[in-house]
């Protein structure tokens, strides 16, 4: 094994096994849903920070376009004006960066564990020096639910109807496609439903609003395609992280509805207020 391999791989090919020795029946699709879960949950506050940060940011965005007209003859001077800005609103523009920086080698290697159970060398539990075996920590072997789990083959089915190591798209000429493809199908919905909700309403004369319209089309398309060519425990995997993305933008945006709907009562409270203190100096 790899650095890779050893640092990110092993440790959630691990987890993974506990999980599907764990369910009842070894369901592995259950496994990989309960893994991303487990994941996710991980990964939430970091998430959720990316947000914030990302809603500061373009909050800016006006007073960062007046002074890009006012100081458009002098790039030094629109660069340092936006970096006092940054200062004077406590917003640093690298830190909506940092927690998707560390979130992809998280992702990417929860990607490639859950690809290696697809491969049939990977998942024959004959030979105790190879496949599963060989990534499993020697305490993780030794617990007697994973003994009695790991016989024979590794169960790649979910729900015992589907098997999460088959392609949906088996080939083109003769079409051959599998029950699988169902996967596919949810993974492509879910990614567009979570694209459209990131699109703002008012897409006049906004370059960011039009270019995440035509990629809530591009990025489902793409998602049905890799979901047909690789194995269904991809899309299956997708189709939950997808699912808490959704969620989570949809809980922000809720909260940023509800810090608007105070802070407008907070102003008619203040104007009200005022009213009332000029009637009662007339008076």
């Amino acid at each position: 094994m790899n650095i890779f391999d050893t640092i990110l791989i092993q440790p959630l090919v691990n987890v993974l096994v506990i999980l599907y020795s764990l369910i009842p029946f070894h369901d592995f699709g259950i496994a990989i849903i309960l893994l991303t879960l487990l994941i996710r949950a991980v990964l939430w506050p970091l998430q959720s920070q990316t947000m914030k940060n990302q809603k500061a940011l373009t909050a800016l965005q006006p007073e960062i376009k007046k002074l890009t007209a006012k100081y458009k003859n002098d790039p030094q001077k629109v660069q340092a004006m936006t970096l006092e800005l940054y200062k004077e609103k406590e917003v640093n523009p690298l830190s909506s960066c940092l927690p998707s920086l560390i979130q992809l080698p998280l992702m990417i290697a929860l990607y490639y564990s859950i690809i290696k159970f697809s491969a049939p060398a990977f998942i024959n539990l004959v030979s105790k020096d190879a496949g599963i075996w060989h990534y499993l920590y020697s305490w993780v072997g030794d617990l007697g639910f994973v003994k009695t789990a790991l016989t024979g083959t590794f169960n790649t089915h979910f729900l015992g109807f589907f098997d999460l190591s088959r392609k949906a798209l088996v080939s083109l000429s003769p079409l051959v496609i599998n029950k699988e493809i169902i996967f596919a199908l949810v993974a492509a919905a879910a990614q567009y439903l979570q694209m459209r909700q990131m699109v703002p309403k008012d897409k006049k004369d906004n370059q960011s609003a039009q270019t995440l319209g035509m990629l809530s089309y591009m990025m489902p398309l793409m998602i049905l395609y890799i979901g047909l060519i690789w194995p269904a425990a991809l899309p299956l995997y997708w189709t939950v992280t997808t699912g808490i993305a959704y969620l989570q933008q949809w809980l922000s945006m809720r909260e940023e509805v509800v810090e608007l709907d105070e802070e407008a009562a907070t102003e008619i409270a203040v104007e009200s207020s005022e009213k009332k203190g000029k009637r009662k100096s007339k008076k």
